[in-house]
């Protein structure tokens, strides 16, 4: 998870590894309830699109999917996250981030001002603070 005043980005994984790459924790919370599982689908499916890429990953908890999970990124205003949070979600019953499951859960997507969506885009192009290394670049 990323924080600024403005947005908290959403991490997808729990693990990051330079040799064998991304993935879930053993432990990493689902959700189990069906109905619960769409609600959460439904509205990190209608968040705002922030950037859009026709770059497809693969899926690693399923290696055989391949170039299968979409890499978009959404928001509600406040946080942001990639469609890959929604696809591991309604695919594998992988709860997104504590934070950001407890922001959505029975709640309903608003719309997005234009205005805080470009501010949105900005942070995942040009991140504020130290380190200002974009969340998502070119090749």
């Amino acid at each position: 998870m990323t924080t600024t005043e403005e947005f908290t980005l959403a991490r997808v994984f729990d693990l990051v590894d330079p040799a064998t790459g991304p993935g879930f924790a053993p432990g990493h919370p689902l959700v189990e309830d069906e109905e619960e599982r769409r609600a959460l689908v439904a509205y990190l499916a209608a968040g705002a699109p922030v950037l859009v890429t026709p770059m497809m990953m693969d899926d690693v908890v399923d290696p055989a999917r391949t170039a299968v999970v979409p890499a978009d990124f959404r928001t509600d205003g406040e946080w942001i996250w990639t469609d890959a949070v929604t696809y591991y979600l309604e695919h594998h019953r992988l709860a997104p981030e504590p934070g950001l499951l407890n922001r959505i859960r029975g709640r309903v997507a608003d719309r997005v001002p234009p205005e805080v969506v470009r501010r949105a885009a900005g942070f995942v192009l040009e991140p504020p603070g130290p380190e200002r290394r974009p969340v998502w670049s070119q090749g």
